[in-house]
């Protein structure tokens, strides 16, 4: 049962984390090991492969922020969760901290408040990391899978430092949700369609 000031996740919220803890996992896992295609001297045929997986599930995950970005548009509920910055969902945020601090935590769905906070600050994340990626994406199919010119060091510059962001939201997103769901198991249903 949610809290009195929380409501449910709509189901294509659920469907669209899903694919999103997926391939943004993916996103982040791969870069450890990829290697540009344009890098031919001593690289393994696999870095490669990663390498282009990674701008293909790239361009699938901008995708799915694009969707969930539509979904926010059309629903005021989410999109007070995700930018708690006005009346009660910013109230909110001090009594979260002041409760966390109590090992309290928030109930589950969407309340707004400091979930509701991070999560809006995640998607924001991964939103510019997407859009920097397919420029580099468009950048090297425009370059012929060579390096493409000078121009690439910007939007590149860009996404790895979001993408140090994103390893943080990551972790941190997580540690607290598998925190969280130790004390409240109902957490998880945001993995059930």
């Amino acid at each position: 049962m949610h809290g009195s000031d929380s409501l449910p996740w709509p189901r294509s919220v659920k469907w669209l984390h899903i694919f999103l803890a997926l391939f943004i996992t993916f996103q982040l896992m791969s870069e450890l090991d990829m290697k540009a295609i344009w890098k031919h001297v001593g690289i393994s045929a696999f870095r490669h492969f990663l390498f282009v997986s990674h701008m293909w599930v790239g361009v699938a995950s901008t995708l799915v922020i694009i969707l969930f970005w539509l979904v926010v548009a059309g629903n005021a509920q989410l999109r007070a969760h995700l930018f708690p910055y006005h009346g009660v969902y910013l109230q909110r945020i001090g009594k979260d901290i002041q409760g966390a601090t109590r090992g309290i935590f928030p109930p589950a769905g969407m309340r707004g408040g400091l979930p509701g906070l991070v999560h809006g600050l995640g998607l924001l994340a991964i939103s510019a990391m997407g859009a920097s990626g397919v420029v580099m994406f468009v950048m090297i199919y425009a370059a012929g899978g060579v390096k493409p010119g000078d121009a690439y060091g910007i939007p590149h510059a860009i996404h790895s430092l979001i993408a140090n962001l994103v390893w943080a939201y990551w972790w941190g997103h997580i540690a607290m949700a598998l925190l969280h769901a130790l004390r409240t198991p109902r957490i998880l249903r945001i993995f059930i369609p």
